[in-house]
């Protein structure tokens, strides 16, 4: 009986581990899906805790040290800070992208009480002219601002104290 139950919890541990390198490998191929779809700040969120596991795991390395050039230090904390922003109702008609970010600039800091107005950047005055519709409900600022970038075209990053939007070749 003492054997049995040894035994058992022998396979209960292997099947954790097992389950647990399964999560890493998933958050590894996540990580890596979006590095080579461009989005490089989901990217390095994601590679980090591959790194935070194994760091000597040399394609996570290669891609964060591509990564670190393309967009420079982790800046995470920002985009983080704005996932905890909820949006209650987010709704715009064929509105300019710069009237949408200003309508989203609001909309934020009514969601945190004033204490939030975030810091958005244009690097192509082009991309504040394009036309947006969108109709969102109890969403994170972040994702309204990704959503806004996808319907424009633009690639979205976070530097240290604010939002960029520009053309996906810059």
């Amino acid at each position: 009986m003492k054997k049995l139950l040894t035994l058992l919890a022998v396979l209960v541990f292997q099947i954790q581990t097992t389950r647990a390198e399964d999560d890493l490998h998933t958050i590894y191929q996540d990580g890596r899906a979006a590095f080579f779809a461009g989005q490089f700040d989901l990217a390095r969120e994601k590679l980090s805790v591959v790194l935070a596991k194994n760091p000597t795991h040399p394609e996570t390395r290669a891609m964060m040290a591509q990564i670190e050039l393309k967009l420079g230090s982790d800046n995470t904390l920002l985009r983080k800070s704005y996932e905890k922003i909820i949006i209650e109702k987010f709704e715009v008609n064929e509105a300019e992208l710069n009237e949408a970010l200003q309508a989203l600039r609001i909309l934020a800091g009514k969601a945190s009480g004033g204490k939030v107005i975030p810091n958005i950047i244009l690097k192509d005055q082009a991309l504040g002219k394009k036309s947006v519709t969108l109709n969102l409900s109890k969403i994170p600022l972040s994702e309204a601002l990704g959503y806004l970038a996808q319907l424009t075209g633009a690639k979205i990053s976070y530097d240290k104290t604010a939002v960029m939007f520009s053309n996906p070749a810059s």
